[in-house]
């Protein structure tokens, strides 16, 4: 089964893909920003979780032993990104093979996003706790577009932040600015630890 978020307009000839996930028999692998060839994040069956990009010389780094995939109940946020809106061009191109059942395609309009930039969240969650994300200390911040992918019994849930005001990440002249909205929507919690990729 396969999930990608798209561009709801033509960017550069085509809508881009901004999100992908794939869940099948050897566990579920996705990217954001997915502009990076063989950039991605894989949480395998056996609860190993595994990073392979540029930064890892596209070689899988483990990043930590989670439940196996198939005892997940829990609600796990797996990241978050940035990227320009002018760099959406390289991003793959949306084909119509994405389109096709059982496949399942979410788009956004980045017309709607006015930030010269676009941050993803990602976050895994159990359907069982579906009720968990109406609390009211753990609300995005304004102006956040959701959307809710279920695969299987798991919900990958992704929020798309595109204005100055609700940014978890804001470029700077000399680099970024990592904001804190809630213990859900944050880039600087106090005492947590990031681990950041960055490329131009």
């Amino acid at each position: 089964m396969r999930a990608v978020i798209a561009s709801r307009e033509s960017i550069g000839g085509a809508p881009r893909k901004i999100a992908w996930f794939a869940l099948h028999g050897k566990g579920l692998y996705f990217d954001i920003i997915a502009s990076l060839c063989g950039s991605h994040t894989s949480y395998h069956v056996d609860g190993n979780v595994f990073r392979t990009s540029p930064a890892t010389d596209l070689r899988p780094r483990f990043q930590g032993k989670y439940l196996p995939l198939s005892a997940f109940r829990g609600w796990h946020q797996f990241g978050f990104g940035m990227v320009s809106k002018e760099q959406l061009t390289n991003s793959p191109p949306l084909k119509e093979k994405d389109r096709k059942p059982p496949n399942i395609v979410e788009t956004i309009s980045t017309n709607d996003l006015p930030a010269d930039s676009i941050n993803l969240v990602v976050e895994l969650l159990h359907r069982d706790l579906r009720h968990e994300l109406s609390r009211p200390e753990i609300q995005p911040p304004e102006h956040a577009i959701l959307r809710c992918i279920a695969l299987g019994e798991l919900l990958v849930i992704v929020t798309v932040l595109g204005h100055e005001s609700n940014l978890l990440i804001r470029p700077t002249d000399n680099g970024f600015q990592a904001n804190h909205f809630n213990d859900r929507y944050s880039a600087n919690r106090p005492g947590a630890t990031y681990n950041f990729e960055a490329y131009q």
